[in-house]
């Protein structure tokens, strides 16, 4: 009997190195949503070395590593941009994702999964938030001759003392 499982067993733990439970469980990328209001808007998301990573138009769903180096989460910065509108900059990051990676290890991956596998596939954390919103707010914009029309709201009060309103329709 013993004969027979000693085959199974070594192909078992040989294969324990291999065994990592955030890494199977979730892996190593992870798909995040980016919405904007309006929609439509260009959304560019770089890593933490300004390298362009991803792009579209939203709303749109993007899978992104997790891992940015051995035991270092992801840091995304993503930039909305749409015509009429201000650009907008929201920040991605990574945080450990305790479930797999805490518990799964104590219970399957042992050390292996904690110190080497999960750490370098970045499956041990988590992105968050999973869903990027971004409302974009009405901006600057050009007319012949290169003046600038803004909103009163978009002054600071001091520039707006010395400003000349416009009534709408003159």
């Amino acid at each position: 009997m013993i004969r027979r499982l000693l085959p199974f067993l070594c192909l078992l733990l040989g294969l324990m190195p291999l065994i990592a439970c955030a890494t199977i469980m979730k892996g190593s990328d992870q798909k995040v949503a980016f919405q904007s209001t309006p929609t439509g808007a260009k959304v560019s998301i770089f890593d933490s070395s300004g390298m362009l990573v991803g792009d579209g138009t939203t709303p749109i769903t993007i899978p992104l590593k997790k891992g940015a180096a051995y035991f270092q989460a992801a840091k995304y910065r993503v930039v909305f941009e749409a015509p009429g509108r201000q650009k907008k900059e929201i920040w991605l990051t990574g945080s450990l994702e305790g479930g797999w990676y805490i518990v799964g290890n104590l219970i399957v991956g042992g050390l292996i999964g904690w110190l080497i596998v999960d750490p370098l596939t970045g499956a041990m954390w988590n992105l968050s938030p999973e869903t990027v919103n971004a409302s974009l707010d009405p901006g600057v914009s050009k007319i012949d001759g290169g003046l600038r029309v803004v909103f009163a709201q978009q002054v600071s009060p001091r520039l707006l003392a010395t400003a000349t309103l416009v009534a709408a329709g003159n």
